[in-house]
């Protein structure tokens, strides 16, 4: 006990305050809500991609014959594999409104900016022709788009609150007036974006996409995207929901990560890479099988709590099953609870590097062949159900083997537990 003492102490004076600070960040609370904000595309194609690339060969034969198989394409690609565009809206609206500015306005100027930083010819068959660069409309973009409506809604916030905007008669409509405020403030915005541009063009890289993702967003990609990575970061997050500080913070920073590598998947299938060549394809079959039931892994617990002799885990069970298959765990976190109860420390914490290096290498072994990357199922949707979704009956199976893992890891402990819930209930009975 006094080891937890002294690591509970530790995080309450150090981690507890940084976790809290960044969950007050406009930064973060706009990147994050940002990153939300774009789940109805996401989503919103996922079933028509889901149809698209449904394994049955008559089905692919009819929506080819019919030509539903090209216009779906089409469709994902205008959506998943430009998710750049939707990203600097997002993000500057959810930022302008955590600064108190017109969200709208500093949308429109992000995705100006983010457009006028974008090379706007190629090189053809012909010669140089006008065009943009899909690519810097998907993966490689998403770390501009991030970067333009973060700085982009600054500097409008900042030069609005200096009242740089263009006095209207009273007379003049609302409607007009909030349009023309601004236009002195998007004329210096657009003045920083020129400069920065020509800048960039001076050096060896060329475009601003290109110096970003080779000087920060590569190294950053290098390390973020692998899968050791990921096991290590989501381990660090349990301990910390362990003594109550809530990993929502930690992981809303690591969201452009994943959105990018599940992005850059989404391009390399759809340029016909088979499923056992996408660059990121263990990084997502470790993400889906790392917090089955939420941080912790604790729909093994929940499992567990079907054996349960005690009174007092039979209700916890009816309670909390429920919302654990679902990815919500707060019930079993403050309910049973797992939070500062050394008996359930140990699984807490070893839960996700377990099933997290037991699906690294079930799949370099072959069960996560035929992964499909443009299906996006919600957070909320039972993992099991997501790998079959997303990778068929052998991704599933392999969701399956990490449950049964986490089912008996947390087992000796839930025992534990449940006799000295029995003794407790036996001595309040006397």
């Amino acid at each position: 006990m006094n080891f937890f003492n002294k690591l509970q102490g530790f995080l309450e004076k150090f981690i507890g305050p940084l976790a809290e600070r960044l969950n007050r960040s406009d930064i973060i609370g706009g990147l994050s809500s940002g990153m939300m904000q774009t789940l109805p595309i996401t989503l919103g194609i996922s079933v028509f991609a889901i149809l698209v690339n449904f394994p049955i060969r008559p089905w692919q034969t009819f929506l080819i014959n019919t030509g539903l198989y090209a216009v779906i394409q089409e469709m994902v690609s205008a959506t998943m594999s430009m998710l750049a565009i939707y990203i600097v809206i997002c993000v500057a609206s959810c930022y302008a409104k955590a600064k108190h500015q017109s969200s709208l306005t500093a949308s429109v100027l992000s995705m100006g900016a983010f457009l006028c930083l974008m090379p706007q010819s190629v090189e053809g068959k012909d010669g140089i022709i006008s065009a943009l660069l899909t690519s810097y409309l998907g993966s490689s973009g998403i770390f501009v788009a991030m970067l333009t409506a973060l700085f982009i809604t600054s500097l409008y916030c900042w030069l609005m609150k200096k009242n740089i905007s263009l006095k209207m008669p009273d007379s003049v409509p609302p409607m007009v007036s909030d349009s023309l405020s601004p236009v002195f403030v998007s004329m210096i915005v657009f003045g920083c974006v020129l400069a920065v541009k020509y800048a960039v063009s001076l050096t060896g890289f060329g475009n601003v996409f290109e110096l970003l993702n080779a000087t920060i967003a590569k190294p950053v990609m290098l390390f973020g995207t692998s899968p050791l990575a990921l096991i290590i970061l989501y381990t660090f997050t349990n301990i910390l929901w362990f003594f109550g500080v809530h990993p929502s913070p930690i992981v809303n920073m690591y969201t452009p990560v994943l959105i990018a590598c599940v992005t850059a998947n989404v391009e390399a299938f759809m340029a016909g890479t088979p499923s056992t060549d996408l660059p990121h394809l263990v990084f997502q079959v470790v993400f889906l099988c790392m917090n089955i039931g939420g941080n912790g892994n604790s729909i093994g617990l929940a499992i567990d709590m079907i054996m349960a002799k005690s009174e007092r885990f039979k209700s916890m069970f009816k309670l909390a099953f429920v919302p654990c298959l679902f990815n919500i765990n707060e019930p079993m976190v403050f309910g049973v609870p797992i939070m500062l109860n050394p008996v359930f420390f140990i699984p807490m914490v070893l839960t996700t590097p377990i099933t997290g290096g037991l699906a690294w290498l079930m799949c370099s072994l072959g069960l996560g062949n035929g992964f499909n990357p443009t299906v996006s199922a919600p957070w909320i949707m039972p993992n099991v159900v997501s790998g079959l979704l997303e990778g068929g009956i052998l991704l599933a199976l392999l969701v399956a083997v990490c449950v049964l893992a986490n089912v008996i890891l947390y087992l000796p402990f839930f025992k534990i537990a449940d006799n000295m819930a029995l003794k407790d209930e036996a001595q309040s009975a006397k």
